[in-house]
């Protein structure tokens, strides 16, 4: 599985994703860039209106809330972490690259799901990737929505689900000596509590808790920074001076390669962000009220996940940490307890088993709308059996779960990036008018 990962990632997969992104950047003129945070701003002025329209309605600022909180997770503390360790210093640059990819990618996405989509909130197509890609390529493509849907759900019942799972598990036991059942079983019962009440239940977990968490985090990061400008200093220039040098362990230890940084970089800043992967309708296409509003607000999303907090995490272990020798969530953890003594460790496990937990909670929702997709029935018992899923994460090999997370995200970005790409050209006239349009 491993080796499959690599084969997919290295050094294809990754340069195509950041070519499509430029592409996406310059036809939709960087309005993703541009004038998203003005949008939230606006969003967040009107956040007490049109709320509660149905139960599949979301608001925008709640959907851009919950984005949120499905992409913070494993991947912006071990993720990080494993980047840096496996790419060296420029994997971070690279992750931002991503990222700047990844906000023209979500928007597009979210503007054609909002704007060209069912608005019938009981269709099981409605806020879907799979009602553009029926209405654009079904005919002649038959396929390839089932294809997506399929993708989606196996990424958020296994890939996402066990990942997020088994990384808590490992930090838990190891820090506290509780056994691998008692927290398996702990995780089981505080996603099947949160899950099986529904989308209404998951945004308000995600609202309540997500952005404090963040704003600890992030406040804790800097704190760290401040105390080492120097280091903080070299670390943000060793960023740039290795995103396009090889960096040389020296000694004649072999060093990163590009294409290997390049790799990493990309690889786990897309496992951070997820975006190209289809999943952005599912929250920011839940309302019929702006398509523009909701595209500028999902493409806000991997610029925080990955500009802000992976950002933060990157230089607090490049500055303090030892990333030559450690690597996951152990670096992450090691690095915020040198600069800030017990609080730091805390602070990071803390945010660890919340992050991961609202990205779990969130990835049960995609999936169960694509199981309702493919066959329907009744959804309570699939969101037991997540549940159930959850609590097998914590007893598999971690190898063998960061590989096959690889790996189904790979195979959803190939499956769902032309698609999106040829429709983004098709549709881009009135979707450049919609955006420019739209008033900020």
């Amino acid at each position: 599985m491993e080796l499959l990962a690599s084969w997919i990632w290295n050094p294809l997969l990754s340069l195509i994703y950041l070519e499509i992104g430029v592409l996406f950047l310059v036809l939709t003129r960087g309005f993703a860039l541009r004038r998203s945070f003005k949008v939230l701003k606006q969003a967040w002025q009107s956040r007490g209106r049109n709320r509660d329209k149905t139960e599949k309605h979301i608001h925008h600022t709640d959907a851009f809330v919950t984005a949120l909180a499905a992409g913070i997770g494993v991947g912006n503390l071990a993720g990080v972490g494993t980047a840096i360790h496996l790419g060296g210093p420029g994997a971070l640059f690279w992750m931002w690259m991503s990222a700047l990819a990844g906000a023209s990618f979500r928007m597009c996405s979210v503007y054609i799901s909002v704007s060209s989509s069912t608005k019938d909130t009981k269709s099981p197509l409605f806020a879907t990737p799979m009602a553009y890609i029926e209405k654009f390529v079904g005919k002649r493509f038959p396929s390839l929505a089932p294809l997506l849907a399929g993708l989606i759900l196996f990424q958020g019942l296994v890939s996402a689900n066990l990942i997020q799972a088994n990384s808590v598990s490992h930090a838990v036991t190891n820090e506290l000596g509780f056994s691998t059942f008692i927290v398996a079983f702990i995780l089981f019962a505080a996603v099947a509590i949160v899950v099986v009440g529904g989308i209404k239940s998951i945004i308000n977990f995600s609202v309540a808790s997500a952005p404090f968490m963040v704003i600890a985090y992030i406040v804790g990061g800097l704190v760290i920074l401040f105390n080492n400008p120097i280091e903080a200093i070299k670390a943000l220039t060793s960023v740039f001076t290795y995103a396009f040098n090889p960096y040389s362990l020296g000694g004649g230890v072999a060093g990163y390669t590009l294409m290997q940084t390049i790799q990493f970089g990309v690889s786990r800043g897309v496992f951070s962000h997820f975006s190209g992967m289809g999943i952005a309708p599912f929250l920011h296409g839940a309302n019929d009220d702006s398509p523009a509003q909701g595209a500028y607000l999902a493409a806000l999303v991997p610029l925080v996940d990955t500009l802000i907090v992976c950002t933060i995490t990157g230089l607090v272990i490049l500055s303090i940490g030892d990333w030559h020798g450690l690597t996951g969530a152990y670096l992450t953890v090691t690095a915020f307890q040198t600069g800030l003594g017990g609080v730091g460790r805390a602070l990071v496990f803390v945010c660890l088993g919340l992050f991961a937990f609202t990205t779990i909670i969130n990835w049960a929702y995609f999936s169960e709308r694509c199981y309702n997709y493919l066959w329907g029935g009744n959804v309570i018992v699939y969101r037991w059996f997540f549940a159930v899923a959850t609590f097998c994460g914590p007893f598999l090999p971690v190898a063998l779960v960061w590989s096959l997370a690889d790996v189904v995200i790979g195979v959803m970005l190939i499956v769902h990036l032309p698609i999106l790409t040829y429709i983004m050209i098709r549709t881009l006239p009135a979707m450049v008018k919609g955006l420019r349009n739209h008033q900020t």
